[in-house]
């Protein structure tokens, strides 16, 4: 004698386990959703920053590669001016050790500007490589990159540029109130 169970198996979801779920779904979301402007903020600041240690290495090699001086600032009326580094900045041939740009120079590079949210500051005017890789003068400085600057909640980036030419980047509390 054979015994046969026969049991009741279901395919599919109640709607009670789907309204669950859909809300479950939700709360995560909602949660998620209030950290993504910050996330965005600090993977910005991060781009920046390599951006700009990119083009600060290059304006390093292309002076000791071709014994030149080269600038870089950022320009408004072929001079370098300060404080206007989150502006679009420029990488130039130097002949003239002006730290403006002249008829003979020749621009190798611009690479635009920082978010409008952002600020990045530098204490200089502009950064001078001469053709041995060093800076020109007394340049060095440091770099801070603040994301979302109006509300001053996010912690900075800072890029610090040595005299020898070597770049060293950490995080700053200085974008912070």
């Amino acid at each position: 004698m054979k015994l046969t169970l026969r049991l009741s198996t279901q395919c599919g979801t109640t709607l009670l386990e789907l309204l669950v779920s859909i809300s479950i779904v939700a709360i995560v979301s909602q949660i998620s959703l209030s950290f993504l402007p910050n996330f965005l903020a600090l993977n910005r600041a991060d781009n920046q920053i390599s951006l700009l240690h990119r083009h600060i290495n290059y304006a390093r090699l292309y002076a000791i590669e071709n014994s030149s001086y080269v600038t870089l600032c950022a320009l408004k009326g072929n001079e370098c001016i300060n404080g206007n580094w989150h502006d679009q900045i420029s990488i130039f041939v130097d002949k003239d050790k002006s730290t403006s740009l002249n008829s003979d120079d020749n621009i190798i590079n611009i690479f635009e500007h920082t978010h409008s949210a952002d600020t990045l500051e530098y204490p200089r005017n502009a950064i001078t490589f001469r053709p041995d890789g060093t800076l020109n003068g007394f340049q060095n400085g440091t770099f801070v990159y603040c994301p979302n600057s109006a509300k001053a909640e996010l912690e900075g980036v800072a890029l610090s540029v040595s005299q020898t030419g070597r770049i060293r980047i950490r995080s700053t509390d200085k974008c912070t109130n």
